[in-house]
């Protein structure tokens, strides 16, 4: 019989752990919870598991969420498990708590605060006589006011002592904004909990954000990725991620910030397993943000990790516990990214009810596309705008070997949620219909001189001399090789879904030869979102060369094919 590991909730990166077990020749047993209460944190933990049933592999043992945790220890005890793991944040206190009462490898109880709650964190800290971000527990409007005159910090943070992501922060400029954070903050609290749960007010340190991912067997550490941080301050005051990117290749202030990570991990008391630490580094160096004992989240697949770094996270940290001769081999191997990788993370800048994420195709043709996740649409009626990590629209995973072309397509698709975002989420109100009339496609033969084969895709396809005329169901089978191509869609119907329309146009674009020309009348970009623009952002992301507008042609657009 398999000896088994407990999972204790598999959710997000976590739920890589299954595989990471059975890989290693384990039995896994799933544990979903110790909770009481109905808060907000649990419900979204609950939808996320039974996201994730139908990818559960066959027969595997499920212990279901129980609030008596000596019941559920009775159960875990029967089980005679080897190891005791946590999956996700809301896993940590009771594996740590199952384990050392079963007597497994694990960090100590006693520690758990350090470990857990965000004031507590510090304040071990600044036991340790290591740099650490001044703040205060308070529980009102007017221990907020007062403590906020005592420190001094024009700019401070509000944020829950327990969360995940940037669920519950604030990034405040002024007391007036502390203060409206902490009013919705303390009436949250009311509303959702029965009463009030205190709040952290912190100095605020503005800089360079990091993460910090490391591992650890009996108090030995050792780091498994590092990552630099761009987020969004949005106009609700709350801190939006935009994207995560891989640091391949240490810089300047890295190994300081990676030796102070070591000591912070030492000051909380962690001896095993994964740790998710977050830090601002500014003029002074580095202090840290928040650790979460767990593996990195933003639902990070095994592959795209391995694509990136050569190994990923939840295999090392369960190595860190079970395997101590590789965990010292792999301690001493110099840290060695494989390439450039990036987490995308986007940004819902209003509550919309979207059926289509024309974002997707759009994505694919990017040249560092790895995979995407964009599970929110169509599950949810209504898609709430981004508030933190757990309300952003999806996520696109990203790989390069060129760190430039890497940057270039981030700062691409920020721009489009920023600027156009109807062009990535479609809205279920219909694409209005224009009264632009079809273009005249022998004119544009014509004067565009378009000598060669010619492909013309169209929505009511006619015969028309000097061109080859194909309809939708022709699309796909069509030559590839054409030296010009004219888009002639113009019918309301075609562009009320525009994953469907954009996907066409794309394998519309593949028959065109590099070099070749394709050419859009009025008539057709007038039905996407932003017109002209909405054009050309589809052709830009396939790397086609936008041409100057022939005068003789108004309001036609052509672009050259680049491949």
């Amino acid at each position: 019989m398999k000896k088994k590991i407990v999972i204790a909730e598999y959710i997000s990166t976590g739920f890589n752990l299954i595989y990471d077990v059975l890989s290693l020749g384990y039995e896994p047993v799933l544990l979903d919870g110790i909770y009481v209460g109905e808060d907000e944190d649990v419900a979204l933990l609950r939808a996320d598991r039974e996201k994730l049933r139908n990818r559960l592999p066959k027969g595997l043992i499920h212990i279901e969420e129980n609030p008596d945790y000596d019941a559920v220890l009775k159960q875990v005890r029967e089980l005679d498990p080897v190891l005791v793991i946590a999956g996700s944040e809301f896993g940590v206190p009771y594996a740590t708590r199952l384990a050392e009462d079963l007597g497994l490898p694990g960090n100590p109880v006693s520690q758990l605060k350090a470990m857990t709650e965000k004031d507590a964190m510090h304040q071990a800290l600044k036991d340790a006589g290591l740099r650490y971000i001044r703040g205060r527990i308070i529980s009102s409007v007017e221990e907020a006011e007062s403590y906020y005159y005592e420190l001094g910090n024009k700019e401070v943070v509000v944020k829950r002592v327990r969360g995940a992501g940037t669920q519950g922060v604030y990034l405040c400029s002024d007391f007036d904004e502390m203060m409206d954070a902490v009013k919705k903050e303390l009436e949250y609290a009311v509303q959702s909990e029965g009463g009030v749960v205190p709040l952290l007010i912190q100095e605020r340190i503005i800089g360079k954000e990091y993460i910090v991912n490391t591992v650890s067997h009996k108090g030995k550490h050792r780091m498994t990725s590092l990552w630099e941080y761009d987020k969004v301050r949005l106009s609700n005051g709350t801190n939006a991620y935009n994207h995560i990117r891989a640091i391949k290749d240490l810089d300047i202030g890295h190994s300081r910030l990676i030796r102070y990570a070591y000591d912070v991990l030492d000051a909380i008391g962690v001896k095993y397993g994964a740790v998710h630490a977050e830090f601002m580094l500014d003029q002074k160096g580095p202090v840290l943000i928040e650790v979460n004992c767990r593996p990195m989240g933003a639902g990070m697949g095994r592959k795209f990790v391995e694509k990136v770094f050569g190994h990923h996270e939840t295999d090392c940290a369960l190595e860190s516990y079970i395997d101590p001769a590789k965990f010292e081999a792999d301690k001493q191997k110099p840290y060695r990214p494989l390439r450039y990788g990036a987490v995308k993370t986007f940004i819902l800048p209003e509550d919309m009810a979207a059926e289509s994420t024309p974002v997707l195709p759009i994505t694919k043709r990017l040249k560092t596309f790895y995979t995407a996740l964009f599970d929110r649409i169509g599950r949810d009626p209504v898609i709430t705008r981004t508030k933190n990590l757990e309300t952003t629209g999806g996520f696109v995973y990203m790989v390069s070997d060129d760190e430039k072309e890497l940057k270039n397509e981030l700062e691409l698709l920020h721009t489009l949620e920023m600027k156009y975002p109807d062009i990535l989420f479609q809205k279920t109100s219909p694409v209005k219909e224009t009264d632009v009339p079809r273009a005249d496609l022998n004119e544009i033969l014509k004067k565009m001189k378009c000598g060669g084969a010619t492909l013309v895709f169209s929505d009511d396809p006619h015969p028309i001399e000097g061109a080859t005329v194909i309809g939708e169901g022709e699309l796909r089978d069509a030559y590839d090789s054409y030296e010009n191509g004219i888009l002639d869609l113009c019918k309301y119907e075609s562009f009320q879904d525009l994953e469907i329309i954009i996907e066409q146009i794309y394998i519309f674009s593949d028959k065109i030869r590099e070099g070749g020309r394709i050419i859009i009348p009025e008539s057709t970009y007038s039905n996407l979102p932003y017109g002209m623009e909405g054009m050309e952002i589809l052709l830009k992301i396939v790397g086609m060369r936008i041409e100057a507008p022939e005068s003789e042609l108004k309001g036609v657009l052509v672009a050259s094919v680049v491949k």
